[in-house]
């Protein structure tokens, strides 16, 4: 006898989508239900606490309320941190872990290293330091809320041994007054300049392949140095030494624009003999460079330095020193990864993949998402309310045209990302230019897409911004 005689017996493609998804290791539970646009079949997915342990901490932190004003970022298959824009993360982890920007002319470290990251920023170093050092005990010191939020995120994601210190480097104690970028944290600090700090990025930007000068990137630019002024507490290296007992620092990692100087003269002459290794950024100014591989060789280290070729037109430059009895890179070089089970991005494939081959007529849900368990709501980003295949006007089919000549036509779908699709931000100033050109200045904002990159919310955007009264359907 037929068990489905009786048609209200039979399951829903939601039910079968269910089964399907839950025959994955990594997956402990899911559901399948309409998503906030009322189109789009979204999939929460209860990750397995032991095979999916990355992806079950970070439902929990978020579902805790960890995140803040943080967003879940995946630069790669094997990273997934917490951070404020996708763009910066992106720019982080090539800096730090496929450029390797601190292990280089014979930087390494040995197995439960002592490290001091000064200007942590959200702890990328951080991570790539206990990468590079199991069992290293990391001193993290950032002075701006949100990116210390994110270093103790981080940190307790991946199961790393760091404490966050809340404060700036300097060359003595007290406080100052510190420029916060929120869209580009990165060049944050107590000696920024708007207008030189304008300069640089654009200098950074102008360095890429197919970039030119344009009004677009301006504004893409002005975007970015939106400024925030803000007072924050000063310590000493000296100070953080003796305060935390550290008889030796195997590292000493510095990047705090422009401060550079004011954060060695915090360093005192008991401090100096107990550091095996010091990497740094090095803003050339009025002769910075020299006067600091100076003072380092006097110290007693070998020292080297070299320029990222996109920092070409920038006076930024990496300064490299050790002992000469400190031992070099103890692995060989390339790209570590933590081993705690997929990312989501990598879970995702693997979901589109296996239900391809189980339901093959089947059209898959339209996103992932994960929750420590489906009785907790998620709070991922809401789904868009306009968006290519649900609201054809002009102004989306404008949009989806650009968005097909950028990334080609299997790309123009709702949930695709700018970022996962390889767009960087000479690619967001191409998409900035060609909307303005054809739907005006002010159709699109540039901060949405390092933000909430998908189509379908840059969609949203974009009917959210026509002339009030306007119809413009195709």
């Amino acid at each position: 006898m037929n068990e489905y005689t009786d048609s209200a017996r039979r399951p829903s493609l939601r039910d079968v989508l269910r089964e399907v998804l839950r025959e994955h290791p990594a997956v402990a539970d899911a559901e399948v239900h309409a998503g906030p646009d009322g189109e789009r079949v979204v999939a929460r997915v209860v990750p397995d606490p032991e095979t999916a342990a990355l992806l079950h901490r970070s439902a929990v932190l978020q579902a805790t309320g960890r995140l803040g004003p943080l967003r879940w970022h995946e630069p790669a298959d094997g990273l997934r941190v917490a951070g404020l824009n996708r763009g910066e993360t992106d720019f982080l982890y090539r800096e730090i872990f496929t450029g390797h920007a601190y292990f280089r002319h014979g930087i390494g470290l040995p197995p439960g290293a002592i490290v001091v990251d000064a200007g942590a920023n959200i702890g990328m170093f951080t991570l790539r330091a206990a990468l590079e050092s199991p069992g290293a005990r990391i001193i993290a010191v950032e002075p701006l809320t949100e990116l210390a939020d994110a270093i103790e995120v981080n940190a307790e994601l991946h199961g790393v041994d760091v404490t966050v210190l809340r404060t700036a480097i300097g060359g003595e104690e007290g406080k100052t007054e510190f420029t916060f970028y929120p869209h580009n944290s990165v060049m944050s600090g107590k000696f920024a300049d708007p207008h030189e700090d304008f300069e640089v990025l654009k200098g950074y930007l102008l360095t890429g392949d197919g970039s030119e000068r344009s009004a677009p990137l301006d504004r893409l630019v002005v975007d970015r140095m939106a400024a925030e002024h803000r007072s924050v507490p000063v310590t000493t290296l000296d100070r953080v030494a003796e305060e935390y007992g550290l008889t030796r620092i195997d590292l000493l990692k510095i990047d705090v624009e422009r401060a550079e100087e004011e954060a060695l003269e915090g360093i005192g002459d008991a401090l100096w003999p107990r550091i095996d290794r010091l990497v740094m950024e090095v803003h050339d100014i009025d002769g910075r460079l020299d006067a600091v591989l100076g003072r380092l060789r006097a110290e007693g280290f070998e020292v080297a330095h070299d320029q990222d070729p996109r920092m070409a037109l920038t006076s930024c430059h990496n300064v490299y020193a050790r002992r000469p009895g400190a031992a070099g890179p103890s692995r060989p070089a390339g790209v570590p990864r933590f081993g705690d089970g997929p990312t989501l991005r990598v879970l995702e494939r693997e979901l589109r993949e296996l239900l391809a081959r189980r339901l093959p007529t089947a059209a898959a849900p339209g996103r992932f998402e994960v929750v420590p368990d489906l009785g907790q709501e998620a709070e991922d980003r809401p789904g868009p309310s306009a968006s290519p295949g649900s609201v054809a006007t002009s102004r989306t089919a404008v949009l989806a045209g650009i968005w097909r000549e950028l990334f080609g036509a299997e790309a123009v779908r709702p949930d695709a990302d700018f970022f996962d699709l390889g767009g960087d931000s000479l690619t967001a100033v191409r998409l900035l230019a060609r909307v303005e050109e054809r739907l005006g200045e002010d159709a699109l904002s540039p901060d949405l897409i390092f933000t909430d990159g998908t189509l379908g919310a840059l969609a949203a955007a974009i009917e959210a911004s026509a002339p009030s009264g306007s119809e413009e359907h195709a």
